[in-house]
C-alpha cells in the first residue's frame, strides 16, 4: 500500500485509457528542501501538474513592486520596467491603462517614472516577467507603501505557492514531508485531509512521481501498440508528431491511432506546461468527418486544463494547432539546468540517507559544478543544519553531474 492509499476516496484511481486522468485533482504531494518546494498535483495516481518554488528566486507571480520605467516603445505598445536585481519586466499598454481609457502607452507612462506593478506572468526563456498596473488594492495599503519606499523595491509578496494551490483545490488531500508546511495549512482550516509523510522512501518516489517527471522530460513517449509521440519544443512553437512506423495497427486505422494519442497529448501538454502555439502532426485522415471526430475528442480532453486553450484544424495536411495560455516556465525550464537537477537530487538523497542511517556525518563526492551549487552562498551550512549532520564535500573533476555519491564519513 502506498502512503496515501489509506486516505484515498473510494473509486479513485487510474483511468482505463492510457494518458487519461480523472477529472479532478484529489491530492497535493509536497516535498520541501532548502533548495526548493515541489508540489505535485495528482489526479488519482497520475501527475497532472508539477509546481516548483525556489526560495532563491527573487520574484514570482502576484508580487508587487515599485519599479522604474526604463523604456517606452510605442511600436510594441508597451514599456519596460526595472524591478531591481537586474530584472526588467514587460508592461503592455492595456495592462498600464488603469482607467481603461484606451490611450497610447506613451500617454500612460513616461521614461524615468516610478510605477507600482504586479507580476502577472513569470519570466521565461530570455524574456522578463509580464507586468500589470491593474491589481487589487482595496484599502490603498499598497499605494501608500509605494510612496514610502526607495524604488526599485518589492513591496508585497504574493501568497505562498502551496497556500494558493491548496486554496484552488480545497477538498484535496495534502501530503507533505515537512511539518512546517503542514501546520499553516491546518491553521487555515483546509477542508481536505492533511497528512505528514514520515517514511524513509521519499514521497515523490513512493508515489511514482519521479518516474512520471522523467517521462515528461523525454523527447519521445511510446504508447501501447508501438505508436510514438515526438515532442520538439522550440522558441516560437512546439511541434508534436504522431509516429506510427512501429505500430501494430493495420493501414487505414489512422483515426483510431489518432484518438488513442489524444488523451496522452492533452495530459502531456498540461504536465509539460507547453504554451504559445503547439502544432500537432496527426496521421492523415481521408474522411472529413474523421477530422471533426478528432477535434471533438481533443477539445473534450483539454476541458480540464486550467490554462486558456484554443483549437484550430485539422488542416488539409493533417495539422492541428493549439494556442495555450503561457503561465510560468515549461517543465524542463522549471526543473532547471542539468547541474540544478543533479544538485536537487543530491539534497533529496541526503535526506533519505539521514532517515535510514545513523551517524554524525556524511561524505559527498560530486562534480565541481554540483559541489558549487550545493554549497550555495553559505558553504552548504543551511543544508547541513537541515539534515542535522556534518557534511564533508569531496570534489571529483571527472565525475558526471548526475553520478554523485553519498556515504558515511569515517
Amino acid at each position: 500500500m502506498r502512503p496515501w492509499d489509506c486516505c484515498r476516496p473510494p473509486g479513485s484511481g487510474l483511468a482505463e485509457v492510457e494518458g487519461q486522468m480523472a477529472d479532478e485533482i484529489d491530492t497535493l504531494l509536497v516535498e520541501t528542501t532548502p533548495r526548493a518546494m515541489r508540489i505535485a498535483l495528482m489526479a488519482g495516481d497520475r501527475l497532472a501538474e508539477l509546481h516548483i518554488d525556489r526560495p532563491a528566486r527573487g520574484h514570482r507571480v502576484g508580487d508587487v513592486f515599485v519599479g522604474r520605467v526604463t523604456r517606452v516603445v510605442p511600436g510594441l505598445k508597451a514599456a519596460f520596467v526595472d524591478l531591481g536585481e537586474n530584472v526588467e519586466g514587460f508592461l503592455r499598454a492595456k495592462e498600464a491603462d488603469v482607467e481603461r481609457s484606451g490611450e497610447a502607452i506613451s500617454k500612460l507612462v513616461q521614461e524615468g517614472a516610478w510605477v507600482a506593478v504586479q507580476i502577472k506572468a513569470d519570466a521565461h526563456d530570455d524574456k522578463g516577467p509580464v507586468l500589470t498596473r491593474r491589481f487589487d488594492d482595496p484599502d490603498g495599503a499598497l499605494a501608500s507603501d509605494a510612496m514610502r519606499v526607495d524604488p526599485p523595491r518589492l513591496i508585497s509578496r504574493s501568497e505562498p505557492l502551496l497556500h494558493g494551490l491548496a486554496g484552488r483545490y480545497p477538498e484535496a488531500r495534502v501530503i507533505a514531508d515537512t511539518p512546517s508546511d503542514v501546520v499553516p495549512l491546518k491553521q487555515r482550516k483546509h477542508t481536505g485531509e492533511i497528512v505528514l509523510h514520515q517514511g524513509v522512501e521519499p514521497l515523490f518516489e513512493s508515489a511514482g512521481v519521479e518516474d512520471q517527471i522523467e517521462r515528461a522530460l523525454a523527447e519521445r513517449i511510446r504508447l501501447t501498440g508501438g505508436v510514438e509521440l515526438l515532442f520538439e519544443p522550440g522558441r516560437t512553437l512546439t511541434a508534436i508528431d504522431v509516429d506510427s512506423a512501429a505500430a501494430s495497427e493495420k493501414p487505414g486505422d489512422a483515426l483510431a491511432i489518432n484518438l488513442d494519442c489524444v488523451p496522452v497529448i492533452a495530459r502531456q501538454v498540461r504536465l509539460r506546461n507547453l504554451a504559445g502555439l503547439i502544432a500537432i502532426d496527426f496521421l492523415n485522415m481521408k474522411d472529413r468527418d474523421d477530422g471533426a471526430t478528432l477535434m471533438k475528442s481533443l477539445s473534450r480532453h483539454l476541458q480540464h486544463d486550467p490554462r486558456e486553450t484554443a483549437l484550430d484544424g485539422p488542416s488539409r495536411f493533417g495539422l492541428v494547432q493549439i494556442a495555450r495560455q503561457r503561465q510560468g516556465p515549461d517543465l524542463a525550464g522549471a526543473m532547471g539546468s542539468p547541474v540544478e537537477r543533479a544538485t536537487d537530487a543530491l539534497v533529496r538523497r541526503l535526506r533519505q540517507e539521514t532517515r535510514s542511517q545513523g551517524g554524525a556525518s556524511f561524505e559527498i563526492r560530486a562534480s565541481p559544478e554540483v559541489a558549487r551549487a550545493f554549497q550555495g552562498d553559505d558553504d552548504g551550512a543551511s543544508i547541513a543544519r537541515w539534515v542535522g549532520r556534518r557534511i564533508e564535500l569531496v570534489v571529483d573533476k571527472v565525475r558526471p553531474h548526475d553520478r554523485f555519491d553519498v556515504g558515511q564519513s569515517l
